[in-house]
């Protein structure tokens, strides 16, 4: 409770895999669980220097924020499916595609920025959340993600790296069928 870094690690790696398999029990994809179990520890933290923990409780109360993160998550992500829906359908991607192009090439440059969109809106918030800052209007580099978000350089680009990998497969899957 006196806020010494060696003791949180310490109860972070005793406790990190109940939080991980707690969530998986929730039907959250692993990756997605790693990253919430990691926020769990950063917001328990954030929680004990600001004096509102009276007392730990491990694992249940990592677990209890875990759920909680999760069911927050869930409604994030519906609610951001249901306004993408929208927002694509309105899109106008005249900027992203040939201005030249025809109806029949239009359509499928449509179809093809909905599939990514919808693709990159099923990874995990914190995977969406760098990618935009680096891909985004912004255009932020690695290492200023990296600070904002803390996280290390490293991370940022294995973030980056799995979401475009998870973008290619999705557009290859649509092109083979």
């Amino acid at each position: 409770m006196q806020g010494d870094a060696d003791a949180w690690g310490e109860l972070a790696r005793r406790h990190s895999h109940r939080v991980v398999v707690s969530l998986l029990a929730f039907g959250i994809p692993l990756e997605t669980a790693e990253d919430l179990t990691q926020e769990v520890w950063i917001r328990l933290i954030r929680q004990q220097r600001e004096g509102r923990l009276r007392e730990l409780r491990m694992p249940g109360l990592a677990i209890a924020q875990a759920a909680w993160l999760a069911r927050e998550a869930q409604r994030t992500q519906r609610r951001r499916n249901a306004i993408m829906g929208e927002t694509i359908a309105q899109a106008d991607i005249t900027g992203l595609v040939d201005h030249e192009a025809g109806p029949e090439q239009l359509a499928c440059d449509r179809e093809r920025l909905e599939l990514v969109t919808s693709e990159l809106w099923r990874c995990p918030e914190r995977s969406q959340q760098v990618f935009l800052a680096v891909y985004g209007a912004t255009g932020e580099s690695h290492t200023d993600v990296a600070r904002r978000m803390g996280l290390s350089t490293q991370r940022v680009r294995q973030i980056i790296c799995e979401v475009r990998a998870r973008l290619r497969l999705a557009l290859e899957r649509t092109e083979e069928s």
